[in-house]
């Protein structure tokens, strides 16, 4: 049996303090029980969805302030706020959450009260709008809370005054999307948003700034022309019927950005042919919309007309002539067109 010499055994039993000694010191921090922990309190009040900015003093024992200690900060509840960047803690909803900030083994808290966002009043963009019959605007609604914060996510409700100057797209009337406004007749209207009891309000102004040009020739041929002939079954019987266009305009509208709107008029006849003799019978009359969207005018007074009724992407030319416009309706990847030749009517 091996027996360890007294001398040796004092000798470990030292060796291992000492060790000990030396990883309790690198593993735990310093005490310092006379540091302290203060959080700087905020002046104002805070709201959900802030970002603001705490700021820590870390004294020593004797009362100095330490500017280079190092702080690490937390919350007592994430779903309240979020920990960013050098003390930043983004506030997410309602509550009060302690936050805590560490230097070493001493610790500061600051309990936060964060307030709920309520809606004071509704900002539109554009708040004054002078506009020409057939134009098209968007209007922004901002809603700001306590201290003009501004409260995103919020459903805001629009309404024209006088549906006859301007309609505006709300939840509760699809024009377009939410705050779309189109003017649609002379005179004057307020739009109003609302959301939560907060208000705001625009003012609208619209004029007639229509230029109209009526339809003479359609594909060079000149009014009434014949466009479709063909045998139709009417009430099971058959007949030969032709199809005339017999009128139309081409309107050119707006002030903030110009538009067009081409319609014809088309009537269908019976044709009866008895011997030499050619009789037509009125079947029914009909106007149709051909298209409307929005013009450029190029540099040669010639018109780029983008449809915003057929879809998804057609463009229209227009030459400019000595009374009017020589229109070239035309679908992309098509051998389809009309050529409709327009005389100004009024100005």
């Amino acid at each position: 049996m091996n027996r360890t010499h007294p001398r040796t055994t004092r000798a470990l039993a030292f060796m291992i303090a000492v060790a000990a000694a030396a990883c309790t010191d690198s593993a735990a921090p310093r005490s310092n029980p006379g540091q302290t922990v203060t959080i700087v309190p905020l002046s104002d009040s805070v709201f959900e969805s802030d970002v603001v900015r705490l700021t820590a003093k870390v004294f020593d024992d004797a009362g100095a302030e330490r500017p280079d200690a190092s702080v690490v900060w937390t919350v007592s509840d994430t779903t309240l706020a979020r920990v960013g960047d050098a003390g930043s803690i983004a506030l997410l909803r309602p509550g009060s959450v302690r936050v805590t900030a560490r230097s070493g083994a001493t610790a500061g808290t600051y309990d936060l009260a964060i307030g709920r966002l309520v809606a004071k009043r509704v900002e539109l963009t554009p708040g004054d709008m002078s506009l020409g019959r057939g134009d098209r605007v968007q209007v922004d609604a901002r809603v700001l809370g306590q201290g003009d914060r501004v409260m995103a996510g919020r459903t805001v409700t629009f309404r024209s005054a006088d549906t006859l100057v301007a309609v505006i797209g709300s939840p509760s009337n699809v024009v377009g999307a939410p705050g779309f406004l189109i003017a649609v007749g002379a005179g004057a209207t307020t739009i109003t948003a609302n959301t939560d009891g907060a208000t705001g309000t625009a003012h609208v102004g619209v004029v007639v700034a229509d230029t109209t040009f009526t339809l003479t020739h359609f594909n060079g041929a000149p009014l009434p022309a014949l466009i479709a002939a063909d045998t139709v079954t009417i009430n099971g019987v058959k007949e030969f019927d032709e199809v005339y266009a017999d009128s139309g305009t081409f309107v050119l509208s707006g002030l903030a950005q110009e538009r067009y709107n081409i319609g014809v008029r088309f009537s269908q006849y019976h044709v009866i042919r008895t011997g030499d003799t050619v009789q037509r019978e009125l079947r029914f009359r009909f106007p149709g919309e051909i298209d409307h969207g929005i013009v450029t005018v190029g540099a040669n007074g010639g018109l780029s007309m983008l449809s915003e009724f057929i879809g998804p992407h057609l463009e229209h030319s227009a030459t400019l002539q000595s009374d009017g416009y020589l229109v070239h309706f035309h679908e992309p990847g098509d051998d389809f067109f009309i050529d409709f030749t327009f005389r100004r009517n009024s100005p």
